[in-house]
């Protein structure tokens, strides 16, 4: 008796026994399984042991965190008596929700005014609210908005340049926000929407609001996406099979398969996701294929005649080393991800993983044990006797047009290389949303009127008062210039800036006097004089440590592409190093803004790495399954040739590698393989079987090729219902791996035969020599 058919009978015989765990566990994990429980986080992109998130941290402790919520109030009147009052007292409130630690408005915002000098005084400067004056009159309110627009640090930042936009720059105590983020950010906004006058509106964005937006569309996801794909999938079942019973029990099967997914997920301490919400579609997906396969071989055992034991036996015999190898290798091509610097790529990665092997093991125990209790149907259904001529004929055109298929493969691969030539690298938040989404148009009106949503800083670290020094204020000043000449850069700030207006002030708001003065004892004294306040201690606090040891230069950003961003931080890095080159001073890129250009590189890497893993992987195990080393050259083309073309397309059609995509080459190269197996595998019995060359093709195209059909069919509907998600990468996603499960289809049913015909010394029944496959 051969290992598979011991194994099927070691599974018959304990059959109840293992449904019966199986089931017991579902229910066990069942609980385990919770959406609420989300992280779109940094944490969820970048470790925490990363050194530029360690970097960041550093930065954090000492200025506190760069994840905001912006609150843009656009109107005409927003210098007027009732604008301003808004203004205030909205800022007021949101400055008592838990958690708030600082709101940076024109309420809180402070302008430095020069004193007088008196007979037993020499003036000097007094900081001073912006909004300390009344406002109760248009002429008071204008002489407000002149304070604002004349101070450099508000122009841009806080307010637009002709005054219609104005900005709410909310921090948060970033260690425990994200526990309450969602219900933070609900309660601001009400806040705002309770006191919006007539004509004002309101546009939130920022790098806390971005995640909760992650937090919704991963929750729509699950939530509004998931239906459907069971619905697509349970019709397809049912039209597949016409029977109900049988349509109920795949679907029962493919729900036990989710939850043990992930329940085990959630054990290993893995946190749901963007990414994460794709996880189930893709089980689904992939454990009706395996299920597909059980129930035809299991129907057509039992209209044969069998019993309902020989029936199981013979399915489990006849399919097990096919489903685990094609199990397996789609099982390491989620696993390649594991290799990923991204943390929700690499997290993603294991949880299909996990998902790929329970749908196998689910396969060759529960559903052949819920098969036994279904009575067959006399008549296969119809579509199984449509597909089989066609098909057939498919496998003959293909084998006899061979040259004609090989030149169209050898245009396509062509073409998609030029495809590939124009992919790109794009982390960009923004650009995941459509243009009319909230967050778009709340980033238009931020990147246009104001200093945009985007920022990164240069973290600044030397010696004790090395940081007030003439030479050191020299070195920011000229740094923070070129950093505005940059492309899409819209604002730079530093502790020159400070400097720079108190010399200015205390020489009566002479514009020529708006420099850094180049003698360090007077330097040393304006900043003492603008830190005698509350006011400006708590300002100077924001860029430079209290002993002028660590400062830092902010950048803010318009929104663009990531590879964008990236260029931009890789040139103020290179930019910082040569301004501080021969000084104490050691310059370091941070900030948010880094850690997610960061996240480009390790995309790119992640490309290269998951995918040359997955490729020596998966191919190995498709030697070991045929052992054969032809054979195996066979299925290497036949599956890279999908992955070619899909990449190919997502360059003509302008689709960018993102966190999403970048998974597409590993998880296509595992999925694909496994019609080809299933094909390779017959032919290679039909040819051992006597059957010539030609009619093996013909057989597999006509048996394995219907089965494939059908599972494309399911598969690619099932993918394609990712389409409508809000969230582009996840519509990406879906939709290239619904092209790929056709593509799969084509080079199962055109490139296979057409290589077998080219190359008959290799492949041709004749050529063959006893070459043991692990298929019986």
């Amino acid at each position: 008796m051969s290992r598979p058919a011991r194994i099927a009978r070691v599974i018959y015989r304990w059959r109840l026994a293992i449904s019966a765990f199986v089931v017991a566990g579902a229910l066990a994990l069942a609980p385990l399984v919770d959406f609420t429980r989300l992280d779109n986080d940094l944490s969820a992109w970048i470790s925490p042991d990363d050194p530029v998130y360690q970097t960041y941290e550093r930065f954090r402790d000492e200025f506190g965190g760069t994840r905001t919520l912006i609150v843009a109030i656009r109107a005409a009147g927003i210098f007027t008596p009732e604008g301003l009052a808004f203004i205030d007292e909205v800022t007021r409130d949101i400055e008592g929700v838990p958690l708030v630690e600082r709101v940076h408005s024109l309420a809180t915002a402070n302008v430095v005014r020069p004193l007088p000098a008196t007979e037993d005084d020499d003036g000097g400067i007094e900081v001073t609210p912006l909004l300390e004056r009344r406002t109760d009159t248009q002429a008071e309110a204008e002489a407000v908005r002149a304070d604002a627009l004349a101070d450099p640090l508000m122009r841009g930042d806080l307010v637009s340049a002709d005054g219609n936009v104005t900005a709410l720059i909310v921090s948060f105590d970033e260690d425990r926000i994200e526990q309450v983020r969602g219900q933070t950010i609900d309660r601001i906004q009400s806040l705002v929407r309770a006191r919006l006058p007539p004509g004002f509106e309101a546009y939130v964005n920022g790098s806390l609001e971005i995640s909760e937006t992650y937090d919704r569309v991963t929750r729509a996801n699950v939530e509004t996406l998931l239906l459907p794909i069971l619905l697509l999938t349970a019709f397809s079942l049912y039209v597949m099979f016409r029977s109900v019973r049988t349509t109920v029990l795949i679907l029962a099967a493919v729900g036990v398969s989710v939850v043990w997914t992930l329940g085990i997920y959630t054990l290993l301490g893995l946190s749901f996701n963007v990414l994460t919400s794709m996880l189930t579609p893709l089980v689904v997906v992939l454990a009706v294929a395996d299920d597909v396969h059980i129930v035809q071989h299991f129907d057509h055992e039992r209209r044969a005649g069998a019993s309902a034991e020989e029936a199981f036996v013979s399915s489990v015999r006849n399919l097990f080393a096919p489903l685990l190898g094609a199990s397996g290798t789609t099982a390491l091509g989620m696993l390649s991800l594991a290799t990923s610097d991204v943390v929700a790529v690499k997290t993603f990665g294991i949880g299909a993983a996990i998902g790929v092997m329970i749908d196998f093991a689910l396969s060759i125990t529960l559903v052949p044990t819920m098969l036994t209790f279904v009575d067959p149907k006399p008549q296969p259904p119809p579509q199984e006797a449509w597909l089989l001529r066609p098909l057939q004929r498919v496998g003959r055109f293909s084998f006899g047009h061979a040259p004609l298929v090989l030149a169209a493969a050898a245009f396509v691969v062509a073409a998609s290389f030029a495809g590939m030539s124009r992919l790109r690298v794009d982390t960009n938040h923004i650009n995941f949303f459509a243009p009319t989404h909230p967050l778009s148009q709340s980033a238009a009106i931020m990147d246009r009127e104001l200093a945009g949503i985007y920022s990164f800083n240069i973290l600044l670290e030397g010696p004790p008062d090395t940081l007030q020094t003439p030479d050191a204020l020299g070195r920011i000043e000229r740094l923070s210039r070129q950093l505005e000449a940059l492309p899409y850069v819209r604002k730079v700030t530093s502790v020159a800036d400070y400097v720079k207006r108190v010399n200015q002030q205390l020489r009566d708001g002479d514009p020529a006097a708006y420099v850094v003065p180049a003698d360090a004892d007077l330097i040393a004294q304006e900043l003492f004089v603008f830190g005698l306040s509350d006011l400006g201690r708590a300002e100077l606090a924001r860029v430079a440590a209290s002993d002028y040891s660590r400062a830092h230069i902010a950048v803010k950003l318009a929104s663009m592409s990531s590879d964008l961003v990236f260029a931009q931080i890789e040139e103020a890095d290179r930019l910082a190093a040569i301004a501080f080159a021969g000084s104490p001073i050691t310059p370091t890129v941070t900030g948010s803004g880094r850690i997610f250009a960061a996240l480009d590189h390790y995309l790119v890497t992640s490309q290269l790495s998951s995918f040359g893993t997955a490729f020596v992987t998966v191919f190995g195990v498709i030697f070991i399954v045929f052992r054969s080393w032809r054979f195996g050259l066979l299925g290497i083309a036949a599956n890279v040739f999908p992955v070619i073309v899909v990449l190919g397309l997502m360059g003509w059609m302008d689709i960018s590698l993102n966190v999403a995509t970048v998974m597409l080459a590993s998880i296509t190269l595992g999925i694909v393989d496994d019609d080809t197996i299933h094909f390779i595998g017959r032919f290679r019995r039909e040819t051992a079987a006597g059957r010539s060359t030609a009619e093996a093709v013909e057989l597999a195209s006509m048996h394995e090729g219907r089965a494939a059909l059908t599972t494309t069919l399911v598969n690619a509907l099932g993918f394609s219902v990712l389409l409508a998600s809000e969230y582009r990468p996840s519509a990406w996603f879906g939709g290239l791996l619904a092209v790929t499960m056709a593509l799969a289809f084509l080079a199962e049913v055109f490139l296979v035969p057409a290589l077998i015909a080219r190359l008959p010394r290799l492949f041709a029944a004749h050529a063959r020599t006893p070459e043991p496959a692990l298929t019986p």
